[in-house]
C-alpha cells in the first residue's frame, strides 16, 4: 500500500531496470502482484496417486536434467521425500502415491541456492496433480532488493519490551535473489531473547543466531514479508536499541506504547507524535528515503519515561493493526487523505481475506500445526475486525 509517489521514487532509484515498458512490471513486483512461478492442479487425465511435474525457463523451454523432490508429510508429524530428474521434455513423474486424508505433499524444485515450491495438496482420490514450475535464473547481486517498509512496534511488558518487526521485500528485478552462502545476518540488540519468526510457505528462513537473526534461502521476482519478534530487558524509566538495517529502504515506521510523559526519538526520523486509535495512543515516527540518501543503518531508537509496575494497557498487535490502516496517510498527510485512508482500508481489507483464506487452505493441507493456525489466525481476525469498524465509521454505514 504505497503511493504513487513511492512508486515513482522506486523506479527512479533503479535506473538501470527502469523504462517506459517496464514501470508497471516494477510496480507490480512491489506490490506483490507478479505471475505464479508454481501452478499446481488436479488433472482427471492422470491416474490416481500420480504426480506429474513439468519444469520450464522463462521463455516456456523445458528444462532437462533438473533435480525435483517430492516433500510427504503425513498428519501425525512425519515426513519423508522422493526424488526424481526431469527428461529431456523437463518432465517427471511420481506415481504410487497414497491419496488418503492423512496424507500431503509438496513439490520442491531446488536450483543454485534457491527453491520453488508448491503450495501442499491432497491427492484427489480418482485423480492426479499435474504441477509446472518456472525455474528462473538467479543473482546474488543485491542492488534490486528493496525494504520498501519496514517496521518496528514496542510494547512494554513488566520488566521488559517486546518488539515485533517487520520488512517487506521486493525483488524488483528478472532472477530470483540468493541470500549470501551462510545466510544474511542482522544483528539485535544486546541481550535479547526469546526470538520467534512468523513461519512462511516461500523460501525465505529466518533464525535465531548469538548475536541476533540470520536470513537464508532466495527470493523471486515480486514481494516478500518477513516478520519476527524478541524480546529485551528494560532497566528503569529509559532505554535505547540500536539494530542493523542491511536493506536499501523506502519507509521506515516506528510504533511505541504510551502514557503521558513518554518521549521516542529515533535518529534521523520525524519528531515521533502521539496518534490516538480508539482507547489506544501510541507515539509513532517515520522516515521516507529518496535517491541518493543515505542508507538507513543502524536503526537507533531512545525512548524515556517509561513507567514500571506491569504492562501497559493495550496489546502491540492491534498497535500494529491501527497503524497499518492508517498507513502512510497520516504520517505524511497526502492532499486527499480521505481517498488515501479509504484506499488503504480497501487494500487491507482485501489483503487480510486472502490471507485468512490461504491460512485455512494451510491448515487443511496439515502444512501448519493447530498453535500456529489458532495464534495466526486470531491475529488475523483481529485486524480485520477493526478494519471492518473503521470502513463503516468513515462511511456512516
Amino acid at each position: 500500500m504505497m503511493r504513487a509517489t513511492a512508486l515513482i521514487g522506486l523506479l527512479l532509484w533503479a535506473p538501470s531496470i527502469a523504462s517506459a515498458q517496464q514501470d508497471q512490471a516494477i510496480v507490480n513486483r512491489v506490490l506483490g502482484n507478479v505471475p505464479e512461478l508454481v501452478i499446481s492442479v488436479v488433472d482427471p487425465e492422470l491416474p490416481a496417486g500420480t504426480i506429474a511435474v513439468k519444469v520450464i525457463d522463462p521463455a516456456g523451454a523445458a528444462v532437462p536434467q533438473q533435480a525435483v523432490r517430492l516433500g510427504v508429510m503425513e498428519q501425525s508429524g512425519g515426513r519423508e521425500s522422493e526424488a526424481c530428474v526431469t527428461d529431456d521434455e523437463g518432465a517427471c513423474v511420481f506415481d504410487a502415491l497414497l491419496t488418503d486424508s492423512k496424507h500431503s505433499y509438496r513439490v520442491n524444485v531446488p536450483y543454485e541456492g534457491a527453491r520453488y515450491s508448491s503450495t501442499p495438496f491432497r491427492l484427489d482420490a480418482a485423480k492426479g496433480q499435474r504441477v509446472r514450475v518456472v525455474r528462473l535464473p538467479t543473482t546474488t547481486e543485491d542492488r534490486r532488493i528493496f525494504q520498501v517498509l519496514g517496521r518496528t512496534m514496542i510494547e512494554f511488558r513488566d520488566d521488559r519490551a517486546h518488539i515485533s518487526q517487520e520488512a517487506r521485500l521486493a525483488n524488483l528485478g528478472e532472477s530470483t535473489y540468493v541470500f549470501p552462502n551462510g545466510g544474511m545476518s542482522i544483528r539485535l540488540p544486546d541481550g535479547f531473547k526469546a526470538f520467534e519468526s512468523m513461519a512462511v510457505m516461500t523460501d525465505q528462513r529466518l533464525a535465531a543466531t548469538d548475536d541476533g537473526l540470520e536470513i537464508s534461502g532466495s527470493l523471486p521476482p515480486g514481494r516478500a514479508d518477513l516478520r519476527w519478534t524478541y524480546d529485551i530487558p528494560v532497566g528503569g524509566t529509559s532505554m535505547s536499541i540500536q539494530q542493523a538495517v542491511p536493506f536499501a529502504t523506502m519507509e521506515y515506521q516506528v510504533i511505541s506504547d504510551y502514557v503521558d510523559g513518554m518521549t521516542m526519538e529515533v535518529e534521523g526520523f520525524q519528531v515521533a507524535r502521539v496518534h490516538e486509535g480508539g482507547d489506544r495512543r501510541f507515539l509513532v515516527a517515520g522516515l521516507m528515503r529518496r535517491p541518493g540518501d543515505a542508507p538507513l543503518d543502524p536503526l537507533r531508537i531512545h525512548i524515556r519515561g517509561i513507567p514500571g509496575g506491569g504492562p501497559l494497557p493495550f496489546l502491540a498487535a492491534a498497535i500494529a493493526a491501527i497503524f497499518v490502516v492508517l498507513g502512510i496517510g497520516l504520517l505524511f498527510r497526502p492532499v486527499d487523505q480521505t481517498l488515501v485512508l479509504a484506499r488503504v482500508r480497501d487494500d487491507r481489507r482485501a489483503e487480510l481475506l486472502d490471507e485468512i483464506a490461504s491460512l485455512e487452505g494451510e491448515r487443511k493441507a496439515d502444512a501448519i500445526g493447530p498453535s500456529y493456525y489458532e495464534q495466526r489466525r486470531r491475529e488475523l481476525t483481529d485486524e480485520l475486525a477493526i478494519v471492518l469498524r473503521m470502513q463503516s465509521e468513515a462511511t456512516g454505514h
